[in-house]
């Protein structure tokens, strides 16, 4: 079968412009990129060479905490349209040489590829009398379960308020790494910087 000349014109037009535009569609979004990116590095300002070096430094504390699940800690909840584990738990440990108990609650939530995101609220408390302290704190870590079924995450720690002979850890953030096992017995260990 033969195709006339005008077919065989409107597939040649029609050819150069799938072409014309397939160039158009991939180049000039690219060159406005390009050109946007150019225009921010150019107007960006130099940053000073003792900038560079920027560190975490050491830790100013190193705590250990040993938690446990109160009576029905884990169970099914629903935050704001999000179903999850929310957990309640109380813990012991000494900070900075001080005896503290810590109490709180969490919620647990599936992430893609099998991750957990949690969320902690709670408050650290130091004895009682004249000299104790309290501090709030608000956690958020990312982890997963292992093939026992403990849960493992790392994450931060913000104090939020602290008063009495807790004052000292107002305004410190910590990094945490923790293990909780199935019957709600953790361990947490946080490295604060101030």
């Amino acid at each position: 079968m033969q195709l006339n000349r005008a077919s065989m014109t409107v597939v040649l037009v029609a050819f150069v412009c799938l072409v014309t535009s397939i160039t158009v569609v991939n180049y000039g979004p690219n060159q406005i990129i390009q050109g946007a990116f150019a225009n921010a590095v150019a107007n960006t300002t130099t940053i000073p060479p003792s900038s560079n070096n920027i560190t975490l430094g050491s830790p100013r504390l190193n705590y250990i905490e040993y938690d446990n699940g109160t009576e029905g800690s884990f169970r099914p909840a629903i935050v704001n349209g999000t179903h999850g584990i929310q957990i309640s738990f109380t813990g012991h440990g000494i900070l900075n040489g001080i005896n503290i108990t810590d109490n709180g609650k969490g919620f647990i939530t599936n992430t893609t590829g099998g991750a957990v995101y949690t969320t902690v609220r709670g408050m650290v408390v130091s004895g009682t009398g004249g000299t104790a302290g309290t501090a709030s704190h608000v956690d958020q870590g990312i982890g997963h379960y292992g093939a026992e079924g403990n849960l493992r995450d790392s994450g931060t720690t913000i104090i939020t308020k602290a008063t009495g002979n807790l004052a000292f850890i107002r305004n410190m953030v910590g990094i945490y790494k923790d293990e909780i096992d199935k019957a709600g017995n953790a361990i947490t260990k946080i490295w604060f910087w101030k």
